[in-house]
């Protein structure tokens, strides 16, 4: 019976349906597989599920609307108006502003006094003081007063004593534009000719000490008026009045005035030049000289130098001449050219110079007694003649703390002045001066070295060569110096100084019994001193001065040795 219903259902139903209902079923069945482990109980459960499944699918639903495009065009709105002119008032005030303030290092204390107390051995006392104003935009003044002597003795020589005493005011005032310095002092040197052995006497010839003596008392006065602010187009000064009275212990004198003068004033001979100068020099120079033996005299010498000075660009040139008329025993009219150049060539750096001067110089007694004390103070004074000298030279400042500088001095020299033994005096101990002509050579070094105010180097050299005309040697004359002095400060509590000078080996002419000449070499020497100070206080310190450390003795003239080691310590104040 079930397989006649299938056979009919198969005939009655169309193909596409068999199809359908075998892919219904073996869904159902697969579905059936997966769910029933899920619904299985225990027991025997049928379930039977009847039913006619017809499947159809639906017609689809079209869109029967189709998409429209609207364009809308805007009308701009037409817009008329006017712009009314009006002024607004707007106040503005003014309000100040307070000035910035520099916040810098405060100024240190200054103190108006200073004062210094010392003692070494061969009898050698010390004193010295300062009295300054404190600072001030208008005036200055101070007063310096100093006295150092010894009287020690030197083996088998005579009485070596000396002295130096200073007494010294000045005072600036200064105005806009201008500055008038005054000063005025007084010197009391004190010296011993010891340039002798007395065991080469009998005790009925040794002089005594006040035999011997010298003594050299010197007034100075100076006037100084001269501009310090100067615009470029304006009128330049510098006036200058010296006058100076010097005496010895044999009442040889000399009074000096010298006035000189420079004024110059603004030119534009070239328009493109930095600075264009013109102007002039006069220096006047007057000296009187009395000797108790043999008379006075008078000599008068005028001094006008006429100057072009130009600066342009890295170069700075100043040319003119120098005109000098000496009144002597005679009226004399000399000419010298002067040439001075200077080129930066790199500013603040490098420099290089040149020079060309000349013209005569009076070989007065201060001149002569400052360079050799013991030289006798009736001996001739003549002018020397300095009939050109040339000037090559560079320098540099390498850093802020080295600075350098190498001059090169050619100088040809008439009746240059030149000590020897005096051979009238009696014991051979003073000097007297001969006038020669030379040539000489100078190669002159300085080197400079400071860092901040800790530590600090001074350096100088130089070298001599000679070319004599007549003498056989430059007396008396090194063929090279050497100095070095150096500073420092540790915390502004101890002070170290130290000063190292050397002199070459020079010819002094010696006479033997017979008049014969036979020159003899003064050995190079060396000079070493070292100081310390600390500084207890601030105000109060204590100081100790090694001076000649090697304990060597060394002739700087002929038979007068210096001392050898000598100390002296001492204190200093401020208040």
């Amino acid at each position: 019976m079930k397989n006649n219903i299938e056979s009919v259902k198969k005939k009655e139903l169309p193909m596409r349906y068999l199809k359908q209902m075998k892919l219904s079923l073996i869904v159902i069945g697969f579905i059936s597989f997966i769910t029933l482990p899920a619904f299985a109980q225990p027991g025997n459960n049928k379930v039977v599920i009847q039913g006619k499944f017809t499947p159809s699918v639906s017609d689809a639903q079209k869109m029967n609307s189709s998409p429209i495009l609207h364009d809308t065009v805007y009308k701009v709105p037409e817009f008329s108006y006017n712009i009314m002119e009006k002024k607004v008032e707007t106040p503005f005030k003014v309000s100040s502003i307070r000035p910035a303030k520099l916040l810098g290092e405060p100024l240190n204390k200054l103190y108006s006094n200073y004062v210094a107390l010392g003692m070494g051995n061969y009898l050698s006392p010390f004193f010295e003081f300062y009295h300054n104003k404190l600072r001030s935009r208008n005036t200055k003044y101070g007063v310096h007063l100093k006295h150092f002597s010894s009287a020690g003795s030197i083996s088998d020589y005579g009485f070596p004593a000396w002295s130096n005493n200073l007494v010294e005011v000045y005072g600036s005032k200064f105005w806009k534009k201008s500055v008038f310095d005054v000063s005025a002092s007084y010197k009391r040197d004190v010296t011993h000719y010891y340039g002798f052995k007395p065991k080469e006497y009998p005790d009925s010839l040794l002089p005594k000490d006040v035999d011997i003596v010298q003594l050299f008392n010197l007034v100075c006065t100076d006037l100084h008026w001269y501009r310090y602010r100067l615009r470029k187009k304006e009128m330049d000064y510098d006036i200058n009045l010296n006058y100076y009275f010097l005496q010895d212990y044999y009442n040889s004198l000399e009074h000096k005035i010298t006035f000189d003068s420079r004024l110059d004033w603004y030119t534009d001979f070239i328009k493109s030049a930095k600075n264009e100068r013109l102007g002039f020099e006069v220096e006047n120079e007057l000296y009187i000289n009395d000797w108790q033996a043999y008379g006075g005299t008078t000599m008068n010498m005028i001094t006008v130098k006429p100057f072009y000075k130009l600066e342009y660009g890295l170069l700075s040139l100043k040319v003119g001449v120098d005109m000098q008329i000496i009144s002597y025993v005679n009226s004399n009219l000399y000419f010298y050219p002067r040439a001075e150049l200077n080129l930066a060539a790199i500013p603040e750096v490098l420099y290089f110079n040149f020079s060309l001067i000349g013209g005569n110089y009076r070989n007065s007694l201060k001149s002569l007694t400052d360079e050799n004390p013991f030289v006798n103070t009736t001996m001739q004074q003549e002018f020397t003649n300095r009939k050109y000298q040339i000037n090559f030279g560079l320098g540099s400042s390498i850093s802020k703390s080295v600075n350098f500088d190498i001059q090169l001095y050619y100088d040809k020299l008439e009746r240059a002045p030149l000590f020897i033994t005096d051979t009238n005096s009696m014991y051979n101990n003073q000097f007297t001066v001969i006038y020669e002509d030379y040539d000489r050579l100078n190669l002159q070094m300085d080197l400079a070295y400071r860092l901040h105010d800790r530590l600090s180097f001074l350096m100088r050299a130089n070298y001599y060569v000679y070319n004599m005309t007549e003498q056989l040697f430059p007396w008396h004359k090194p063929n090279y110096d050497f100095s070095l002095a150096a500073n420092y400060n540790i915390q502004n509590k101890i002070f170290f100084k130290a000063e190292f000078i050397t002199y070459g080996s020079s010819k002094v002419p010696v006479w033997d019994d017979k008049g014969v000449l036979s020159p003899q070499t003064l050995k190079a020497w060396v000079d070493l001193n070292i100081g310390v100070e600390y500084r207890y206080r601030k105000k109060l310190g204590l100081f100790v001065n090694f001076n000649n450390v090697t304990a060597s003795r060394y002739y700087r003239w002929y038979n007068y040795p210096s001392y050898k080691f000598n100390i002296m310590a001492g204190l200093s104040y401020i208040f």
